[in-house]
């Protein structure tokens, strides 16, 4: 459950930069693989947290990730401190709670790693409000497991305290530290519709209310649905990643 991978650049992996990707659930080595191939010349972490709408499985494995993720930095003195982190569906959701954990886990003991981040990718998430999120389950639930998922989407608002919790308390922590960001999106994403817009509006405006011009963000919208987008459009999904790690890596 708490499974994290890694594997190192095909390149120079002494001193190549790190890629952390969050998987999405139902992801497999051989879809995970896909993706890590789009970050030629990077290490690659990749964990794929337990979709948890209780959150503690979450923040049980993020723990662990942060100790593996300290180890690698503590034992290579002359690896790269440069960090990209993918997400992708509920890995896109995870992000911001893992932020959250990296900043002040063991008395902020791992927060030495966050200048590391020059930049997140968002694919398919992330909810900002606990009402989308609810939704966006149910929906997933009806579409994955057809007609018993019809009956099983009716518990979800039970878990809505723990769901509305993490939206106030985790998910402005993605909004911290300026991280620059490549949106991943499509107006054909029926499970949360809407959602990486109001992602990319309240970083907006949180760098208007803070008077804050450097932030990088990068808005890239397929036509294909939820997580679905390397599938359909690989070369164009992969240009924009080489185009963002450009952009920031400056």
């Amino acid at each position: 459950m708490f499974e994290n991978k890694f594997f190192p650049s095909e390149n120079k992996p002494e001193t190549d930069p790190l890629l952390i990707l969050f998987g999405f659930v139902g992801s497999n080595d051989r879809v995970m693989n896909k993706y890590k191939e789009c970050w030629k010349g990077f290490n690659v972490f990749i964990f794929t947290p337990p979709c948890d709408m209780t959150i503690y499985l979450m923040r049980v494995g993020g723990r662990i990730f942060n100790k593996k993720l300290n180890k690698y930095f503590k034992s290579n003195p002359n690896a790269s401190r440069v960090i990209y982190i993918h997400g992708l569906s509920i890995g896109a959701s995870f992000i911001s709670g893992y932020l959250k954990q990296l900043e002040l886990d063991k008395n902020g003991k791992y927060g030495y790693i966050i200048p590391y981040i020059k930049g997140i990718v968002m694919d398919s998430g992330l909810v900002l409000t606990h009402h989308d999120a609810i939704n966006g389950f149910k929906s997933a639930i009806r579409e994955q497991i057809g007609l018993v998922g019809s009956i099983i989407q009716h518990a979800v608002p039970m878990f809505k305290p723990f769901i509305k919790y993490f939206c106030k308390h985790d998910v402005p922590y993605l909004f911290k530290n300026n991280y620059n960001f490549l949106v991943i999106y499509s107006e054909c994403d029926v499970y949360f519709p809407g959602a990486s817009e109001s992602l990319i509006n309240r970083l907006n405006d949180t760098d208007k209310k803070s008077n804050y011009n450097d932030r990088i963000i990068i808005k890239k919208k397929f036509n294909s649905k939820h997580i679905e987008h390397l599938k359909n459009n690989k070369t164009e999904y992969i240009d924009s990643i080489i185009n963002f790690i450009n952009i920031t890596s400056k």
